[in-house]
């Protein structure tokens, strides 16, 4: 197939390693120029990071810092309230659990891309589409037509409701976020800094007080950065500020920071730069393709932080692609593009709409009513779930069990399987229960 992609972020390019990998002509349609760095971290759990190293990303060069543990710190005396530790998770999941820089991931999978022959087109930017023509429109009037496209043009997209024919815009929730990246050897200098972090595993030190603000940091690039990010009650001027490019001031982030232990109040001090964006998210959509366009990534499950899984989402859905489409099962025609593009449905849509409003179940964030989050899941996905409330805080032991253990590849091929004698079993559960899946393998053979 010819494949054109809509959008170069993470889901962009991972789509694009794997539809290229599963041998295909793939071409990235990307706005940008690529000229401004995004400074953000971005922490990948093992089901995000089992799709990269498959593909043979750098993490050497990325730097990753791995992470072991997660500290709930009251910020006003410093002490911790609550310790996990994270000591176990590659050898129970079989994958690291570490943040990056968003631009050392971006430009590693950018390098993979290269590397396996995806043409990135920049100052490209989509203006309109024809799903069932395979048919876009750039700025300037040139129009583009592919076999397939995958538009991963992020939260912002302007595109989903054609694709979806629903009315399901992004919705702010209350929340914005003062965020930045710190030099970490500037921050320990203070000595209640130096105390809380010295000789102490990398992680989360997440600060909270009674007024509901929260101060997410953790490490990054090395350890070399740390990524710093201030939750609280949307300003009227931040309203509008829905860009993870827009300038703030260090006097703004202190006014939010109120209260906080002097050690803490003294890391944006060390930062050049504030930025501050308002929270959003969006309900899933109950359809994510039509005609030869299929959403992925942020544009289709836009999520909140809540559990790190926005990108490892992405990652998941374009290992789907990879086994799905992959040429040596996979003759291009507009009905068979139709017959896999819903079975992606089938396999993707439960897993990350569920995903998707796990992520608002946060006490620190939004906590909406447990008995219409249930219902919501269940118009997608009728398997276990985590125990309610607390089960669904973000770094408890139902989580990672419930999503790190996934390899989207087996579950892919599982699909496939599964589809060449006609559909996916009643009750199909993409988080792989071992009994339940034994049954269904049982099912299948009698």
């Amino acid at each position: 197939m010819d494949v054109g992609i809509v959008g170069a972020g993470i889901a962009g390019l991972a789509a694009a390693i794997g539809l290229r990998r599963a041998g295909h002509n793939v071409e990235i349609f990307e706005k940008s120029n690529f000229k401004r760095e995004i400074g953000a971290a971005i922490l990948l759990t093992p089901n995000g990071n089992r799709v990269i190293r498959r593909w043979g990303f750098d993490f050497h060069k990325a730097r990753p810092v791995d992470f072991k543990q997660f500290r709930f710190v009251r910020v006003e005396t410093l002490q911790i309230a609550l310790r996990t530790s994270f000591e176990d998770v590659e050898e129970r999941f079989g994958e690291r659990m570490c943040a990056y820089h968003r631009v050392d991931l971006h430009s590693g999978l950018r390098e993979v891309a290269e590397k396996v022959g995806v043409k990135i087109r920049l100052g490209a930017e989509v203006v309109e589409v024809w799903p069932e023509e395979g048919e876009v429109e750039l700025r300037g009037g040139e129009k583009v037509k592919k076999d397939f496209w995958v538009l991963a043009d992020g939260c912002h997209t302007g595109f989903v409701s054609k694709i979806a024919q629903e009315h399901i815009p992004s919705v702010k929730i209350g929340k914005s976020v003062y965020r930045w990246l710190a030099p970490f050897d500037k921050v320990i200098e203070h000595p209640g800094a130096a105390i809380l972090w010295n000789n102490e595993g990398a992680g989360f030190c997440t600060f909270f007080n009674e007024k509901g603000v929260t101060m997410v940091t953790y490490p990054c690039r090395g350890g070399e950065l740390l990524n710093c990010a201030v939750f609280h009650d949307t300003r009227p001027e931040e309203r509008d500020k829905e860009d993870w490019d827009s300038d703030t001031t260090h006097e703004k982030v202190l006014e939010a920071m109120e209260g906080f232990h002097e050690a803490v109040r003294n890391i944006p001090m060390t930062a050049d730069q504030m930025k501050v964006y308002t929270v959003t998210q969006r309900p899933p959509s109950t359809r994510i393709y039509r005609g030869k366009m299929l959403c992925i990534g942020d544009a289709t499950h836009h999520m909140l932080p809540t559990h790190a899984q926005g990108a490892c989402s992405a990652l998941e859905d374009a290992g789907a692609l990879e086994i799905l489409f992959a040429a040596s099962n996979f003759t291009y025609s507009p009905a068979n593009l139709e017959k896999r593009l819903n079975l992606y449905q089938q396999l993707r849509l439960p897993r990350s709409a569920t995903t998707q409003i796990l992520s608002s179940t946060n006490p620190r964030f939004t906590m909406e009513g447990l008995a219409k989050k249930t219902d919501e899941i269940r118009k997608f996905y009728q398997g276990e779930l985590v125990d309610w409330p607390m089960g669904v805080t973000s770094w408890s032991e139902p989580i990672r069990d419930f999503f790190y253990g996934y390899d989207v590849f087996k579950e892919a091929e599982k699909a496939m399987e599964y589809a060449e004698v006609g559909a996916l079993p009643q009750g199909w559960k993409w988080f792989g229960d071992v009994k339940e899946r034994g049954r269904m393998e049982w099912a299948m053979k009698t």
